[in-house]
């Protein structure tokens, strides 16, 4: 006879498990103890919040690829959780949550009544989680316990990625049976190879253009597809743009690589995209961060091919799909890539590409350097380039939700080793820490970059970093509050300002005092003039630390899509190739005219 909560963990551990993140609690008490007596086979990192611990199971996904455990307690141990499973949701991330409830008899659930209560801590969580899970069960039979959680993660890492949960009673934990009257999954073969029809398609629309490109996305690294991919480059040999605020598929300086694009760029990405007749949308569900708000402007000369898992994401309002390949992408490159099809773009609309790259790049990002350079605060977007251009080949960056990390989002990598972690769909406050916790389990060096809101948002998880010895070096953008919203008062209202600083309701602590309760070595930059020295010191540092910036107030970040008036007074959105601010007229109607094809 064997208990169920041993026998979960241990399923967790044969199916390759062995990374969990939790909070104790009393609802989940069997399980905590499993947990722990196996700590020598599944390393639990005890955070200090439940939305933490599914964070860092996120960023765990995202770096690592694979699959991790969180285990809280009932009740507000699981509510606590949510936002972090939304994250993994809607970035495709897998997560298996198990959590404590209390015993069926006390629940609400076998009464049959209009009751909202009656167990301690009780809560549905079940039907709460169902909208942004992939599989939701509460097991109430004890011999179902292995096949729920053997189910459980086979859905979490098939098709289209994504969170699982499963809900264990108290007395279900703590109950004994006998092994082998043990339900087993039987996992069935889910994969689809019928593709030779829509690659032949494919092929013919290549072989029709004259401007083809490749759009990315998020989705080659959430469905484990980068080896497959990298092997499609190898053999179709066209344009490639990088998708919105997707900084680590391709890397700078690649060949036929020409940077990112979406509503805040970079220019030349947009460019080669609104002037291509053939778009290869893989990974990228063409959200409005990557079209932006004007949908039917987007690309609107070319035709889209799309190879997505889930069909609905080809039928957004205003999209113009024209062949939608229903498949997960490891299938489709795997079935690509065995029938060794070559193609090469032409040497024309190469050239053409290669000249919008040389011609825009003055207008990237830093677009005044030495007006910046004379500031006492420094511009986010400065940081970036001296850090990015600083930093080795292999290191990790976690980028907190602030308006501070946009400068990463638009240099992006530059090697091949790099990694930028961001969650930008879900776009929490206080994802930094947690998500940096998460990918410092693979000892990989990690750099934590966020704004002092983001931060304050899971602050408690500095001491999970301490505990736990993580190399993690945190860098925190100081910029007196809320600076995306202080933009938003200024640009909307008039600049009156509400809850975004300390003039309008909200202040922030002494970051170094921070550092001080926490035990951390600190260190400040205040101007430009010591930003190198910032830089050196963070770099050298062999342990967690923080190193503070003080940013420009009201930082300019460009380029970026924005709303415009015309001579009628009403707002509309550009398409992508006009960002502002403008580029010189006589480049612009070059580039976007036919003289260069």
């Amino acid at each position: 006879m064997k208990r169920v909560a041993d026998i979960i963990v241990e399923t967790l551990i044969d199916k390759g498990i062995d990374t969990c993140f939790s909070v104790v609690g009393g609802g989940a008490m069997h399980l905590n103890n499993a947990f722990y007596s196996m700590k020598d086979k599944i390393k639990t990192i005890y955070n200090h919040h439940e939305q933490a611990c599914a964070m860092a199971a996120e960023g765990y996904a995202r770096l690592t690829g694979e699959i991790a455990a969180v285990c809280v307690t009932s009740g507000p141990g699981g509510t606590n959780t949510i936002n972090g499973v939304q994250g993994a949701w809607v970035e495709s991330l897998p997560m298996i949550v198990i959590s404590g409830h209390p015993r069926l008899e006390t629940t609400v659930g076998v009464t049959g009544l209009d009751i909202r209560i009656r167990g301690v801590q009780e809560n549905n969580i079940i039907e709460q989680i169902k909208p942004i899970t992939k599989y939701a069960i509460q097991i109430k039979d004890a011999n179902e316990a292995k096949y729920e959680v053997e189910k459980a993660i086979h859905i979490a890492m098939t098709g289209r990625r994504g969170p699982v949960w499963i809900d264990v009673p108290l007395d279900i934990q703590g109950s004994k049976v006998a092994e082998d009257e043990l339900r087993y999954f039987e996992e069935k073969e889910t994969r689809i190879f019928n593709l030779d029809s829509d690659i032949e398609a494919l092929i013919k629309k290549l072989n029709e253009s004259e401007r083809p490109c490749i759009l990315t996305g998020s989705g080659i690294r959430s469905g484990n597809a980068i080896s497959g991919y990298k092997k499609f480059c190898e053999n179709i040999k066209i344009p490639i743009i990088g998708g919105a605020l997707r900084a680590d598929i391709n890397y700078n300086g690649e060949k036929l690589y020409y940077g990112l694009s979406g509503m805040i760029g970079p220019r030349c990405g947009n460019f080669i995209l609104q002037k291509s007749d053939l778009i290869l949308v893989l990974g990228n569900s063409l959200s409005t961060n990557q079209t932006g708000f004007n949908v039917e402007k987007f690309a609107k000369n070319a035709e889209i091919i799309m190879v997505d898992a889930q069909k609905d994401e080809a039928k957004k309002p205003g999209l113009h799909v024209n062949l939608l390949i229903n498949a997960s992408l490891r299938d489709f490159f795997d079935k690509f890539n065995n029938k060794n099809i070559k193609y090469s773009a032409s040497e024309k609309w190469i050239n053409y590409c290669e000249y919008v790259y040389r011609n825009l790049s003055k207008y990237e990002i830093l677009e005044n350097d030495t007006d910046i350079k004379s500031t006492d605060r420094v511009p986010a977007l400065l940081f970036w380039k001296e850090f990015l251009e600083s930093i080795d080949n292999d290191e990790i960056i976690v980028l907190g939700n602030s308006s501070c990390v946009q400068g990463a989002l638009q240099y992006g990598i530059s090697t091949s080793e790099q990694r930028i972690l961001a969650n930008v769909n879900c776009g929490s406050m206080g994802y930094d820490l947690p998500a940096a916790i998460g990918a410092a389990v693979s000892g990989k060096k990690i750099y934590c970059v966020t704004g002092d809101g983001s931060v304050m948002m899971n602050l408690q998880e500095l001491q999970t970093i301490v505990y736990n010895n993580m190399n993690i070096k945190i860098v925190i953008f100081n910029n007196d509050g809320y600076g995306a919203i202080r933009t938003t008062c200024k640009n909307y209202f008039n600049g009156a300002k509400s809850g975004c600083d300390e003039t309008c309701g909200v202040s922030f602590p002494d970051f170094e005092k921070i550092a001080n309760a926490f035990e951390m070595d600190y260190f400040c930059v205040k101007s430009v003039e010591h930003l190198q020295s910032g830089i050196k010191w963070i770099k050298e540092m062999k342990k967690a630390c923080i190193l503070e910036i003080y940013e420009l107030i009201d930082d300019i970040k460009g380029p970026k899509i924005m709303s415009k008036m015309d001579d009628e007074g009403k707002f509309y959105t550009p398409g992508l190739q006009d960002m502002d601010p403008p580029i010189d007229k006589k480049l612009y109607e070059e580039l976007m005219g036919d003289s260069l094809l």
